[in-house]
């Protein structure tokens, strides 16, 4: 039996789907800081078992796939696979808001990540671990 359809209203800040499904997709807001300057919020790391997908709706995102680095404007899609090295961030110097779509790990780390009781920064590296991601830096 399928699920019933559901129509979500607008989604800034919220999730659609679940992390028993087979992915979850989530609208974002990456700022700058006061002075527009850049700020990475994500670490360097690498998804074990899940692909990552982006798709920017206003702004810009910086990626890094490696050693390379690439701007995203507004209108285009990234494709991460699994296993790739990678951190994202806003170059600036406005808000650039996104769509992400991730697997149920990611999702459950980022639903760990960014609820409460933020965890500490010793403890980032065995959380990461638990969901198959790696810290790289």
């Amino acid at each position: 039996m399928s699920e019933p359809l559901v129509v979500y209203p607008p989604m800034a800040g919220k999730s659609v789907g679940s992390t028993t499904g087979s992915f979850v997709l989530q609208e974002n807001l990456a700022q700058t800081g006061l002075d527009g300057a850049p700020i990475k919020g994500v670490p360097l790391h690498l998804h074990r078992t899940e692909d990552e997908a982006w798709y920017v709706l206003e702004g810009t995102l910086r990626f890094q796939f490696g050693t390379r680095e690439f701007d995203a404007p507004a209108g285009a899609g990234v494709v991460l696979p699994r296993g790739t090295a990678h951190t994202f961030w806003n170059p600036g110097p406005g808000p650039a808001r996104y769509l992400l779509v991730v697997g149920p790990k990611t999702a459950g780390l980022l639903e760990v990540l960014h609820g409460p009781g933020r965890p500490s920064q010793q403890s980032l590296k065995p959380l990461y671990d638990s969901f198959e991601v790696d810290l790289l830096e």
